[in-house]
């Protein structure tokens, strides 16, 4: 927003209202331009502390320079915001009766989705990016790790914001960039099963890699230690590293940040923790399901067709608000599909690499900050 008014002062003028894309998507739909608490939060104008706030901060709001009027009504974070309009009916065959629920984004939906709806319950994503989060009774923020705790659509409930950074990017990038790049080299077209192919490379090599290392940090660093600045790479190559090496590497160093981050997490929200429920399309793997059971030394939760969690989600915060549903029956309407037991031989390796891959972040800071600063 503050881009538009400072560098596009003509379209900040002509702008009716900001909205972020599930509140635009929710007026389309129903004709009506509002927000909530929730779908706010992002814009850093609503005050969070207080769940179910449905007025703008007049202190945030004059930090940033910006004007109320220039943002929608606010709803309650769990209401129903009206029915279809008649054209919107009749485009999607459903009746005009047909009621509209507030939008989530999608980390909090994919929570939901993965059916971790009781406090303290973690989960950890893996789709384009890579994120831990839990539903929480309180708010929170941590500057030094850069976590948060955001409204969520339940009543007094709060939901953990660990943002990570890459995670399934980390994977198309190798793919797309290394392993079928389109470019002189022309080793074909990418097949239909390369994420198949990926797994089964990542299976030939055994726990730690070979001492190979992955650093996922391709757009810099996020939650546990955030700096813009850091960089990824392959470390320790030699002449007998092969793509399986790397292939591997990759899953094991994003589940390192993941082991990083459950520390701090863990401080968070003051619970040591038990069970993970693994979730989004990295989760598809048995492979990696087992990885960061051995990296993160807990049982890892597979769920059931992590791939649509997201969507699940929306669907289910719909019974809730529609009160089809209660909020606790909700994790009986999600499959496990297997759980993943930590593997204690490969526990001592990745104990080991994991604190070599902590070092290499801090000892290359000055690297990365004069490189990239």
């Amino acid at each position: 927003v503050l881009f538009i008014k400072n560098e596009r002062p003509d379209i900040y003028a002509r702008t009716y209202k900001f909205l972020e894309p599930m509140d635009y998507l929710t007026a389309r739909l129903t004709g009506k331009i509002t927000a909530t608490q929730k779908t706010m939060s992002p814009f850093m104008v609503v005050d969070n502390r207080q769940w179910g706030s449905r007025k703008y901060s007049k202190t945030l709001l004059k930090l940033a320079g910006l004007e109320k009027e220039k943002f929608p009504e606010l709803l309650p974070n769990n209401s129903i915001v009206g029915t279809l309009q008649p054209l919107v009916a009749q485009e999607l065959g459903l009746r005009r009766s047909t009621l509209v629920v507030a939008g989530i984004e999608d980390s909090n939906a994919t929570l939901i989705g993965s059916g971790a709806v009781l406090d303290f319950e973690l989960i950890i994503s893996i789709g384009t990016s890579l994120y831990m989060t839990c539903l929480l009774p309180f708010k929170k923020t941590s500057l030094s790790t850069f976590m948060t705790s955001l409204p969520s659509p339940f009543k007094s409930r709060y939901y953990l914001l660990g943002e990570q950074g890459a995670g399934g990017k980390c994977v198309e990038f190798f793919l797309k960039n290394i392993v079928y790049p389109a470019d002189h080299f022309d080793t074909g077209s990418r097949p239909e099963n390369i994420y198949e192919r990926f797994n089964e490379m990542a299976a030939e090599v055994s726990a730690g890699s070979e001492g190979v290392i992955f650093l996922p940090w391709l757009n810099g660093s996020l939650v546990p230690s955030e700096n813009p600045n850091v960089r990824g790479g392959f470390i320790n190559l030699s002449l007998n590293t092969t793509r399986s090496h790397l292939s591997r590497s990759i899953m094991e160093g994003l589940a390192y940040n993941s082991r990083w981050t459950l520390e701090a997490v863990r401080k968070f929200i003051g619970r040591s923790g038990g069970k993970i429920r693994f979730s989004g399309g990295g989760a598809l793997s048995d492979v990696w399901s087992q990885i960061h059971a051995d990296v993160l030394g807990v049982p890892i939760y597979q769920v059931y067709d992590p791939i649509n969690a997201t969507v699940r989600g929306t669907a289910f915060l719909a019974l809730v608000a529609l009160k089809y549903r209660t909020l606790a029956e909700i994790s009986t309407l999600v499959k496990i599909k297997r759980v993943f037991e930590p593997n204690e031989s490969n526990r001592v390796v990745y104990d080991k690499m994991f604190t070599q891959y902590r070092e290499l972040f801090k000892r290359n800071q000055k690297v990365f900050n004069a490189l990239n600063g």
